[in-house]
């Protein structure tokens, strides 16, 4: 084992950050080739976007008269949506181009914890075999919570770590969830930093060069990294997450705000001893966790590199169950533990905390944009008054386009489209966590299933009606087609693209889901080109 560090090394006094303690900025930083205009781009973008929106939204404001509840609900979640836009472009525009994170030289003791919860056995001999091969000494341990959790596997997990030669942790008893199964270990081990890894996670053999030596600064508490998974070239399902991982998370680093996504976090033991070890209070304990540490006085890091390659969701019921599960958290922490009166934090990290529970109830007004169409073609309810088709591209299509461009300044065109395409698909999921959210307070805690779901679930029922309603809006405007329907037919067009991409994972081969897409585009834009034309040679 490496000698250990020094009480200064550690950064702790009596198990809290040094108030003296240096922050982890440009010694932890790698300099790297920036011209004028990239760095110009994204403030450039957000100022932009800030000002068309203004001018959008007052012109979308005069034509409100006589539109009803429903004109003004559409105009209040294009508010929320605005405001939502303005704080993560603000917020991103932040970000320091030209400096990429790198660790120091690794130093100190290093435990890396591999949770297992009934996962396949071959999956996790993967996973510890690769957990083994790190190339820094370590400890690896099997944190067997199966048996616990009434799994059938959990004997050939013990049987597997006595195989490989691996301590496990197999509880009998105690609170359910990773959290307290992570807690069951701590308290069993005693080495400086401990990297958690899920069970279908393959850990790099350089994990350790990576981000253990982030650790040298005293004030940084635990270090997160971005999350890669073998998801096909299309991603259907964005398990990729471009947004967050190369803009959400960089704009928190900047703020010593990053939050752990759980697999692949590296924690210093003398934080988490700070404040009583991984938390229970939530579903998963990443979210909460990151924010005591926060709100203790500690800094995070964040690494914009994977340490570890990883099983996504493979259809759309498993992905619906595990978003369903973030928004719960998130949607908790805002509710029942609000950043604003939470004592500890810096105002940015109060913002950063803000807009993550802020932004799973911002995006349930999705919904009502999915309603637009069906809404105006077939319900024949005004959503703005006297307002030509011209007139409305005029406005919204500068609208639409900038907000389209910031993400894709940080995600690429391909991950804009699956990024706007999943926030509108998970729209619904977030409506229902918030409700129960509400009426329970706190869920039973669980895990991402990395064993076969049923490919169809109550969760996609919303998006199934959605995407009906939309079809049927094609269908009422194709009957009797009028130059006046074609802001209705192309919205509802494009919408039906956005949400039937993931709504079509229902296949756990990856390779399936794929080939359909083209197809499912191809025969929507079809309709709705045809149906266009049709109107406006008969109009």
């Amino acid at each position: 084992m490496p000698a250990q560090v020094s009480a200064a090394g550690t950064g702790a006094v009596h198990g809290r950050p040094s108030a003296s303690a240096p922050l982890a900025d440009e010694d932890a930083y790698l300099r790297v080739p920036a011209g004028r205009l990239t760095a110009l781009a994204g403030p450039a973008l957000a100022i932009a976007v800030v000002v068309i929106g203004a001018v959008y939204l007052a012109w979308r404001a005069g034509g409100l008269s006589g539109t009803g509840v429903a004109g003004h609900l559409f105009y209040a979640a294009e508010v929320a949506s605005y405001l939502t836009i303005v704080w993560t472009a603000v917020m991103t525009a932040r970000i320091r181009p030209g400096l990429v994170r790198r660790a120091p030289a690794p130093v100190g003791t290093l435990d890396v914890f591999v949770t297992v919860c009934g996962e396949p056995a071959d999956i996790v001999e993967a996973t510890l075999r690769a957990a083994m091969a790190i190339d820094y000494p370590h400890r690896t341990y099997v944190l067997n919570d199966g048996r616990i959790a009434r799994r059938d596997n959990w004997r050939e997990i013990d049987e597997l770590a006595a195989r490989l030669g691996l301590t496990c942790f197999t509880r009998t008893d105690g609170p359910k969830g990773k959290a307290a199964n992570l807690n069951h270990a701590f308290a069993r081990t005693d080495a400086q930093a401990i990297m958690t890894l899920d069970a279908d996670h393959i850990a790099v053999p350089d994990l350790a060069e990576r981000v253990l030596g982030y650790l040298r600064v005293p004030a940084v508490g635990f270090v997160c990294t971005e999350q890669r998974f073998d998801v096909g070239r299309h991603d259907v399902l964005n398990n990729a997450e471009p947004m967050l991982y190369r803009a959400i998370q960089p704009a928190k680093d900047r703020d010593g705000a990053a939050s752990s996504c759980g697999n692949g976090t590296l924690y210093r033991r003398a934080a988490l001893e700070s404040v009583g070890g991984f938390s229970e209070w939530n579903i998963v304990e990443d979210l909460h966790t990151s924010y005591e540490l926060h709100a203790g006085g500690w800094r995070s890091v964040y690494h914009p590199e994977p340490v570890s390659v990883g099983i996504a969701p493979a259809t759309a019921a498993e992905y619906a169950r595990q978003r369903s599960r973030w928004a719960m958290d998130g949607l908790r922490l805002l509710l029942f533990d609000n950043p604003l009166r939470k004592s500890g934090l810096t105002g940015w990290q109060r913002a950063h905390y803000l807009h993550t529970g802020i932004g799973y109830l911002v995006a349930c007004a999705q919904m009502m944009f999915l309603l637009g169409p069906p809404l105006s073609a077939v319900g024949g309810i005004q959503l703005g008054a006297g307002v030509s088709l011209t007139s409305y591209m005029l406005h919204a299509l500068p609208y639409l386009a900038g907000s389209t461009l910031i993400v894709a300044h940080h995600a690429g065109l391909r991950g804009a489209h699956r990024t706007i395409a999943s926030t509108l698909f998970n729209a619904p999921l977030y409506a229902l966590a918030f409700v129960r959210v509400v009426l329970s307070g706190r869920p039973e805690a669980g895990t991402t299933a990395k064993t076969a779901l049923p490919r169809m679930s109550i969760l996609l029922l919303p998006q199934a009606l959605f995407a009906a309603a939309l079809i049927a809006t094609i269908v009422v405007i194709g009957l009797d087609p009028e130059p006046a329907d074609l802001s209705a037919l192309v919205w509802a067009g494009a919408l039906l693209a956005m949400i039937a991409g993931p709504l079509s994972a229902i296949s756990r081969r990856p390779s399936l889901a794929e080939r359909v897409q083209l197809p499912i585009r191809a025969t929507i834009a079809t309709a709705v080109l045809g149906l266009a034309a049709t109107a406006l040679l008969t109009g």
